[in-house]
């Protein structure tokens, strides 16, 4: 399969990452030759990593070597899938991309308990509402501020976030 029909199976296949652990789909709309000579399989997954932390910062502190257990433990499980696009749920945003190529690099492109390294040369990470003021008391205590009054609840902006690493 060429790169471009590929990044548009994964692309249209992306809503469908946040409904299931795992999913294989195929689309005989972009076969040039019959199925039994190209595989349209685009494995995708979706997993809580948890990877999100108390303070901003520490994130990126964890991820700086590739010492973390859990970390070690998410890329373990992501190798074994060997997804093609995965949507990793918990994983603090942080401007640049800096968590998540940090993630990448000292994890998944690192051999995790025999697993094979696999790698992502691309990923998608975006701010999200987690962590920002909303200005008022919504959660009815009589005073505003903390999580429970962010936009979306949070210690800091990006706690909670996401990020799409994806194969070539």
């Amino acid at each position: 399969m060429n790169d471009l029909s590929r990044r548009h199976l994964v692309t249209g296949a992306l809503g469908a990452a946040t409904t299931g652990t795992m999913i294989a789909m195929t689309s005989p709309a972009y076969a040039a030759s019959p199925p039994s000579a190209v595989d349209l399989t685009v494995r995708i997954a979706t997993f809580n990593a948890s990877l999100n932390r108390n303070a901003a910062g520490d994130l990126v502190r964890d991820l700086s070597t590739s010492g973390n257990a859990q970390a070690r433990v998410i890329a373990e499980f992501i190798q074994r899938t060997d997804p093609d696009i995965i949507l990793i749920n918990e994983f603090d945003y942080v401007e640049n991309g800096l968590a998540a190529t940090l993630f990448r690099d000292n994890y998944p492109r690192v051999a995790q308990n025999g697993a094979p390294p696999i790698d992502f040369p691309y990923f998608f990470t975006a701010p999200s509402n987690t962590g920002i003021p909303s200005g008022f008391d919504l959660n009815n205590n009589g005073v505003v501020g903390g999580g429970d009054d962010d936009f979306g609840f949070g210690l800091f902006p990006g706690q909670y976030g996401m990020v799409t690493p994806r194969q070539a």
